[in-house]
């Protein structure tokens, strides 16, 4: 049975591990999202700072995500950036676990409003029109893309937090309302 919990240090390699098998599947097919290993600084500050979790089948690692009440301001508006929204990002599962990604974005949008959140947002990559559509399937509205020079990331999605356990988030041991804490 899987079950999440906050990230620690030690869960620092498995969880560019991850991130690094998610990517090698996006460049399979194609496109060009992410780098092949995320840099350590680009995840460590989100572990130290307890907004980084990781989702166990057993002890390996599976799934990861950040949750952030701190959204980019290269993105996001002063007005939206003051809004009472939750940010994820680094969401991605290890092959043969189809449905995990989105019982985690539920889990996500259901700790954001357990948190005073009333909105979960994320930026998706530009150019990857399927993700655009997957996150659409998810109860998603895109808000607009923003193209920077220096970021291919842009295309900013929000939806609703809602305090409800979904069939997904059954399905994948995650309707427990909190993570299990792991001291570091």
């Amino acid at each position: 049975m899987t079950h999440i919990e906050q990230a620690t240090p030690r869960d620092l390699d498995a969880f560019l591990d991850v991130l690094s098998a998610a990517s090698a599947r996006l460049h399979a097919r194609g496109i060009d999202q992410w780098p092949r290993r995320f840099a350590a600084s680009k995840v460590l500050p989100d572990i130290e700072a307890g907004r980084a979790y990781v989702v166990r089948d057993g002890r390996p690692v599976v799934a990861t995500t950040i949750l952030s009440e701190v959204g980019d301001a290269d993105f996001w508006t002063p007005a939206e950036l003051a809004d009472p929204a939750y940010y994820v990002s680094k969401i991605a599962t290890v092959d043969g676990y189809t449905g995990l990604g989105s019982a985690l974005l539920d889990w996500c949008g259901r700790q954001a409003a357990r948190q005073g959140g009333e909105l979960l947002r994320l930026d998706a990559w530009r150019t990857n029109p399927d993700l655009h559509a997957y996150y659409l399937a998810r109860g998603f509205r895109h808000v607009r893309t923003v193209e920077l020079p220096h970021r291919n990331s842009g295309a900013l999605f929000e939806r609703p937090a809602r305090d409800t356990v979904t069939d997904a988030m059954r399905d994948y041991g995650l309707a427990d309302p909190s993570p299990v804490e792991v001291t570091p």
